[in-house]
């Protein structure tokens, strides 16, 4: 036996060694705890999730509703109620002028002359032979009526005295045409000719705008359309700071085709011709009283979808509400959506999302200054 387990025979046999390491571990961990026992142990002695997650904390401010009227804003400009250009309407020189560039001119007021050249004379000539041509034709009645000459020499005076009557009416038109006048009262906002000028029948003579009333002119979207009526109030601002009220007189029944949009025109009162025409300004018209909260921009967030609203707590947990933005302010905007009342997260909302649990801390002096704010509102 002792030369069977020396040293020199268990060199010899190596794997020997490796059986007898092999056994002994084997023995070692069945004589230990089971592999679910250690899954058990270790689980209980692990903190669960929600003990190793703190509830998070927003502050929050509560936000009153207040009665406001919705608005549509657009951006506009200014122009003529109506515009006319006077045109020659015989050829001719120009031999007066009456009226400056820039000055106004009421209806009917002489803007230029034009030479009458030899229209006076014709119509003197023209006259003389209506009396002729009536002589004759009275001639010409008589015996047709004795039976002495017969229906065609009858037509023939007839339509020689016509043919006169005519020629005296065209030639007074032309003599009152050498008059050029304006057609309403208004600016004389440009005058193409001179003293001395030689126009042709259809030159431009000048331009007359009309800017009592002033129209401004916008376009609304398919959305605001149904909103807007004949009457409505709406309040101009132009670029250059003057502001006035008017009316909404005028509303587009066929759309652009390039824009989808469709043309309005508010008509401003302008008896001192003090807003010009071709001026940008900011238009709004009021719509609907309805209630809304006011809040700052910085508060507006977005969900998951890309919709724009706000996060409010509700029973400490967080809510994305939808929102639309109904009227802005220098100082913040208002908000349709919320209902009545709403605790809007301010600090924090960036790092919650809806359904979370929250902690929340209320600003008592925010929220105060809010409903004191409502009420004012």
């Amino acid at each position: 036996m002792k030369h069977i387990f020396n040293s020199s025979w268990l060199a010899q046999k190596p794997y020997l060694i490796a059986i007898i390491i092999t056994l002994i571990l084997f023995f070692w961990m069945a004589s230990g705890p089971s592999a679910s026992e250690q899954k058990a142990e270790i689980k209980a002695n692990t903190p669960s999730h929600n003990e190793k997650e703190l509830t998070a904390q927003v502050k929050v401010e509560t936000r009153y509703g207040s009665n406001i009227h919705k608005i549509i804003e657009l951006y506009g400009r200014t122009e003529p109620d109506r515009i006319a250009t006077l045109k020659a309407e015989l050829d001719g020189k120009i031999t007066e002028v009456l009226a400056k560039r820039g000055s106004k001119v009421s209806k009917g007021q002489v803007i230029a002359k034009i030479a009458l050249n030899g229209l006076p004379v014709q119509l003197t000539s023209s006259k003389a032979l209506l009396k002729q041509r009536e002589v004759e034709y009275e001639g010409a009645l008589k015996l047709s009526q004795k039976g002495y000459q017969g229906k065609v020499q009858l037509a023939q005076s007839y339509a020689a005295l016509e043919s006169v009557k005519a020629e005296i009416e065209r030639l007074e038109l032309d003599i009152a045409n050498a008059v050029v006048r304006a057609p309403f009262s208004g600016i004389l906002n440009t005058r193409n000719v001179e003293v001395g000028d030689y126009v042709k029948s259809g030159d431009d003579i000048a331009i007359i705008a009309d800017l009592d009333p002033l129209i401004v002119r916008a376009h609304v979207t398919e959305r605001q359309i149904s909103q807007l009526s004949v009457g409505q109030i709406a309040q101009v601002t132009l670029l250059n700071g003057e502001k006035a009220q008017g009316v909404l007189r005028y509303i587009a029944s066929v759309g652009n085709d390039a824009t989808n949009t469709f043309k309005i025109e508010v008509e401003i009162e302008n008896k001192n011709m003090q807003l010009l025409a071709g001026l940008s300004g900011e238009l709004t018209i009021e719509l609907a009283e309805m209630s809304a909260i006011k809040i700052s921009p910085a508060l507006l967030a977005l969900d998951e979808s890309g919709n724009i609203g706000v996060k409010s707590v509700k029973d400490t947990i967080v809510q994305f509400t939808p929102i639309e933005i109904i009227k802005s302010e220098s100082d913040g905007i208002w908000l349709t959506g919320l209902g009545d009342q709403v605790d809007i997260i301010v600090l924090g909302q960036g790092f919650v999302r809806a359904g979370d649990k929250v902690d929340a801390i209320f600003d008592t002096a925010s929220t105060e200054q809010a409903a004191t704010s409502a009420d004012k509102e």
